[in-house]
Order: C-alpha cells, then sequence, then structure tokens
C-alpha cells in the first residue's frame, strides 16, 4: 500500500508531542493581527495619498514679536511670534498668527542654521481655517526669517469649517518683497 502525505503526517505525530496547540486566545489574537494587516494593505492607508486640492495663498510682510526665553541672546525654547494679512489667488483675505520655538542651536562654527518648530494658522473667516504644524531651517546668525526663495514644507494637520479634516503639506516661501507665498495641496 502507498503511502499519502496524510497517512505519513498521521504517522509521524509522535516526533510532534512536545508541540502544544495554540491558545484560543492566542490564535484569536494572530488572527485578528493577520486581519488588520491585510485591511491596512488593501485600503490605502499604507500608500502615498494623491493630492486632489492645490491653491497658492500669499502673505504680507509678517509683524514679527521675538520673545527671549531662558539664556540672554539666542538660545533653546527661544520664542517668535507672528501674524499677517493674507489673500487668496481668488482674492479672498484673511489672517495668518503662528509661532516658531527654537529647538537646536548650531554648537559648531560651521553650521549656520537653527532648527525649529512651527505652529501656523491660516484663518480665511467664517471659521474657515487650516492648522499647520512642522519642522523648519533658519539662520543662525540672527536673523529671526527663513532664507528667501529657500521652500520649507510642513504638514497640514486639520481645519475647521470648509476645511474640517484637512490634511497634506504645505511648501513656504519667502519672497523677495519680505511677504510669503504658500503653496497647499490637500488630499483625501
Amino acid at each position: 500500500m502507498k503511502k499519502t502525505t496524510i497517512d505519513s503526517h498521521k504517522t509521524c505525530d509522535h516526533l510532534r508531542s512536545n508541540h502544544k496547540p495554540l491558545s484560543p486566545r492566542l490564535r484569536r489574537l494572530t488572527l485578528a493581527t493577520t486581519l488588520v494587516f491585510i485591511a491596512f494593505t488593501y485600503s490605502g492607508v499604507l500608500h502615498a495619498a494623491e493630492v486632489t486640492t492645490k491653491f497658492t495663498i500669499h502673505q504680507d510682510e509678517p509683524s514679527l514679536v521675538h520673545v527671549d526665553l531662558g539664556k540672554k541672546g539666542q538660545s533653546h525654547g527661544d520664542l517668535l511670534a507672528f501674524d499677517a494679512p493674507i489673500q487668496t489667488t481668488k482674492g479672498d483675505k484673511g489672517k495668518l498668527s503662528g509661532f516658531v520655538l527654537t529647538v537646536a542651536i548650531p554648537e559648531k562654527d560651521h553650521e549656520v542654521f537653527q532648527d525649529r518648530i512651527v505652529s501656523m494658522v491660516f484663518d480665511l473667516g467664517d471659521a474657515n481655517t487650516l492648522v499647520i504644524s512642522g519642522k523648519s531651517v533658519y539662520p543662525h546668525r540672527g536673523e529671526l526669517e527663513m532664507v528667501k526663495n529657500n521652500p520649507q514644507i510642513r504638514a497640514i494637520i486639520g481645519g475647521t469649517g470648509k476645511y474640517i479634516g484637512a490634511r497634506g503639506q504645505i511648501s513656504t516661501t519667502r519672497d523677495e518683497d519680505g511677504g510669503y507665498t504658500h503653496l497647499f495641496e490637500l488630499v483625501d
């Protein structure tokens, strides 16, 4: 009589005697983990989002207030508060308010930039706002603002009104005239 795979398996059961079956709880956990992985893989969560809306907002030269915190002079924790009038390419007007927090000061002479955390709110009226947050690089030698014509990219982390739940990224460039251009890219 020819042995089948099933017959061979049955004859080898005695070799697996030290193997304990998975507990029902561990089996459920393994199954749930596998299902979550499959759901994320096929839902698009693990894939880059597609940009669905792009628009530009121009910001006038900002009003700046430097708050020297901690050690006198430029140091960790210094705060720069700002606000400025803004206008969309469609002519809608509003106000930009925000702050910049210094988090890394160059320690070596050849390092010429500081790392700063930025938080901004674009208020376009009627409770329509876009909230921005992220890290940026600023000149180290006493300048309060970004280098001109050097875009900084930050995250769009939310919004209100017609921008409720907004997400995406913003590219901010300091213009030659002292104002800024903000390119918004929203994703679904």
